[in-house]
């Protein structure tokens, strides 16, 4: 990898893995709403509105606690930018596959059903998943590096 594209390639990826989301549900919702395919799982819906706001909750909590444990002891390192800034990818991984798991989960759960609640509920885990996305600024503040060290990344 070249230098200086680092913090590029994190951006890339999270970009990839959101347009992931946004297409599978954008294609859920093309095939549902032209009844492609009817759904079949009606029955389950109460279940599943249990299992995905479970899922989701679950995957939130889990995906902000983790990062913010893993920024915590990556802050108290003594290594350089470098290590600091694959820890800090390792961490937004995985707090990015908490979220899109419940995200896809709900996606899913509005292909079987048809009940746009889930698809709504998808719509709002994507939109967070947008939010905490990388910046330059961000990452400086939370690896409490200069600029200069992330731009030699």
């Amino acid at each position: 990898m070249q230098k200086g594209n680092a913090l590029k390639m994190l951006h890339i990826l999270h970009k990839a893995l959101l347009m992931g989301q946004i297409l599978f549900a954008a294609l859920c919702v093309y095939v549902i709403y032209k009844k492609t395919v009817v759904p079949t799982a009606a029955e389950l819906e109460k279940i599943l509105q249990v299992a995905a706001l479970i899922l989701t909750a679950g995957g939130v909590y889990a995906g902000t606690t983790i990062f913010k444990k893993k920024l915590a002891l990556i802050r108290e390192m003594q290594t350089d930018a470098r290590q600091k800034f694959a820890q800090y990818r390792a961490a937004s991984i995985m707090q990015w596959a908490l979220l899109e798991g419940p995200a896809i989960f709900c996606t899913i759960c509005f292909f079987l059903t048809g009940n746009y609640a889930f698809l709504a509920l998808s719509v709002v885990i994507m939109f967070l998943f947008a939010v905490i996305g990388p910046s330059k600024n961000k990452i400086l503040t939370q690896l409490q590096i200069t600029e200069s060290e992330l731009e030699d990344l």
